[in-house]
């Protein structure tokens, strides 16, 4: 007769061990993932593009922090106003190759969340600053789901962000748990292609582990050419239906075409996962798994990506 309610105690038990496992890391933790922080506890809430912030944490492993530049690099062309819709709908067609298989980079946690803070960095961010993100998920595994880190250096030059990935799926998170051994991060070099491979239908490819997304229109701007390639090869790698330059006399006369915004899609499908995570986040703060100050900033999060 008491079986069924030992069960639901024991699931309920397990639950509640999952999510704190994913809760937010103690003092200390982040120190160890760019270096010490200097960062204020304020810097954990919602975007607020403030000058001089270098530093935005998310959640456990999911950061993004702005870093000098890389040795020899050119200046890059920030300060830059980029919509966090248009960040959304670049980084949700970006596809991994692994192996035969293919799959998009980021889960749909990471679509909802990050695209808002990569837009405050780049609003604040100065030429001398690159941006480096570490953001970790299950990836909709759902609570039983291995989390899987992604490291990636951004930064716009040449007319376009540019994102290089390191990692795409680095298997840290239960190693960390059991041993607490952290591996040394890394965040993509312009110098050293990476073993990734990634593609986008909005973006031009430089290398494997690099996309560039024009700002403008894509025929009109050119990716920086990487380490060892020289203009020409950059060049001849942009897509044939690039149109062809004009000459000087004829391109200086000629007005520069407007940046028309990029639309954002949303179905009947979006919604509905969001519905969902509304009424999921809901069901746990009325089960005390989270607190109300949790709750509120995960579901500003949540309706920030509407």
């Amino acid at each position: 007769m008491h079986r069924p309610i030992a069960r639901g105690t024991a699931a309920f038990a397990c639950t509640a061990a999952l999510l704190a496992a994913t809760g937010p890391a103690q003092a200390g933790v982040f120190d160890t993932l760019f270096g010490r922080s200097t960062a204020a506890a304020s810097e954990q809430a919602a975007p607020t593009s403030k000058p001089g912030r270098r530093h935005w944490q998310l959640a456990e492993f999911t950061e993004l922090r702005l870093a000098q530049r890389e040795t020899s690099a050119a200046l890059n062309e920030h300060p830059q106003v980029i919509p966090a819709a248009v960040l959304r709908q670049w980084m949700q067609g970006v596809v991994l190759q692994r192996g035969s298989q293919r799959e998009p980079l980021f889960g749909t946690d990471e679509l909802a969340s990050l695209p808002a803070v990569i837009a405050d960095a780049l609003a604040v961010a100065s030429p001398q600053d690159d941006l480096l993100l570490l953001s970790t998920s299950r990836r909709d595994g759902g609570l039983l789901g291995t989390p899987y880190g992604i490291t990636a250096r951004l930064f716009v030059q040449g007319g376009a962000l540019q994102l290089l990935v390191q990692e795409a799926r680095l298997d840290f998170y239960n190693q960390y748990r059991g041993a607490r051994i952290l591996p040394e991060f890394r965040f993509g070099s312009r110098g050293a292609a990476g073993a990734v491979k990634v593609s986008s239908p909005e973006a031009t490819g430089v290398r494997g582990d690099w996309l560039a997304f024009a700002l403008g229109t894509p025929a009109a701007v050119a990716a920086p050419a990487p380490a060892g390639v020289t203009p020409a090869a950059a060049a001849a790698a942009v897509s044939p239906a690039a149109a062809p330059v004009a000459p000087a006399a004829t391109a200086a006369a000629a007005p520069r075409p407007a940046v028309q915004p990029v639309p954002v899609s949303r179905d009947a499908r979006f919604y509905e996962e969001q519905e969902q995570r509304l009424r999921s986040l809901k069901r746990l703060r009325d089960q005390n798994l989270l607190t109300e100050e949790e709750y509120q900033a995960k579901r500003k999060e949540i309706l920030q990506a509407l």
